[in-house]
């Protein structure tokens, strides 16, 4: 892009209008790259649990890229890989284009587990636009707003509809910038107590109750005690706790999310709940004495 920036551009338009076929050449290239890739990856469908963090790791590490560039082995057939991945370069730029082509690749395939796993694919590309701040939540419902109004031939509506909120920005009265960081919850600011000492010792339990059911029996029993609010979401919570505790390696926020759901469903076939059974009960009793520190007679 940087050195042949006049022929990356002629790529971009040419590939604008890339099909599925392309994509498809893409991935196909990706497995011969990296077998590993390939293997993770049937094993995240086999196990219904999708990692993209991971497979872009691996995917880094095997040097895709460059091999697709440079052509190390000198295969004429390699050359056809070189459009699709110039392809996917002008998709990258253009997260709306990503979104439409993941749906309608779940429109053309008739496989419904094939349809499960790209729409929880759609659904973590959305959220990685959000989380990465390269679209606000807002911005994306503009979109398919949009595309609704699109559809329906009443372009005009949509227009209408965000012209009173983007007059209203204009005529306002300016408001001087501010530069200062955005707050980052930690621990200390996330519990009600405040209390320093609490969270230096969950600290010091964490160091050793590393599984992801230890940190979910911990977020049950903060809750438990008032310490943190029954709606504050598991992704704040393990955010606040890997700001606070740099050393301690903590688990994965996927792993937590699953675990704490678990405690707080309902057992099939019972009318009791996870975090109720005398194992789990036991462990989350003994967090709210031992780490938390609150006495059980005061506890609901």
């Amino acid at each position: 892009m940087q050195e042949h920036s006049h022929e990356y551009g002629e790529f971009a338009r040419d590939m604008g209008e890339t099909d599925l076929l392309s994509m498809f050449l893409l991935g196909q290239a990706v497995f011969l790259v990296s077998p590993e890739f390939q293997k993770r990856l049937e094993d995240m469908i086999d196990l219904d649990e999708l990692n993209v963090d991971e497979l872009v790791k691996i995917l880094n590490e095997s040097g895709f890229a460059k091999k697709v560039f440079t052509n190390p082995g000198n295969d004429e057939d390699w050359e056809k890989y070189r459009l699709p991945f110039t392809a996917w370069l002008k998709h990258g730029r253009s997260s709306e284009v990503v979104i439409e082509s993941v749906e309608e690749a779940i429109t053309l395939t008739e496989n419904q587990q094939a349809k499960w796993q790209l729409s929880k694919f759609l659904k973590d590309v959305m959220k990685r636009l959000i989380g990465t701040k390269q679209r606000s939540r807002k911005e994306l419902g503009e979109y398919l707003d949009y595309r609704k109004h699109l559809e329906d031939s009443n372009i005009a509506e949509w227009a209408l509809n965000g012209l009173d909120e983007d007059v209203e920005e204009e005529t306002a009265t300016p408001v001087k910038s501010n530069k200062t960081k955005r707050f980052i919850e930690d621990l200390i600011s996330i519990v009600v107590s405040h209390d320093k000492d609490m969270v230096n010792r969950i600290g010091e339990w964490l160091k050793y109750n590393v599984r992801g059911i230890d940190v979910a029996r911990l977020y049950i029993a903060l809750v438990e005690t008032d310490e943190i609010k029954a709606n504050l979401t598991v992704t704040r919570f393990m955010e606040a706790l890997k700001i606070s505790f740099l050393e301690v390696e903590i688990v994965g926020t996927r792993q937590v999310q699953k675990d704490v759901n678990t405690l707080q469903s309902l057992l099939p076939h019972g009318k009791r709940y996870g975090k109720d059974e005398p194992e789990n009960r036991f462990a989350i009793d003994k967090i709210k004495t031992e780490v938390l520190m609150k006495n059980p007679e005061n506890l609901n």
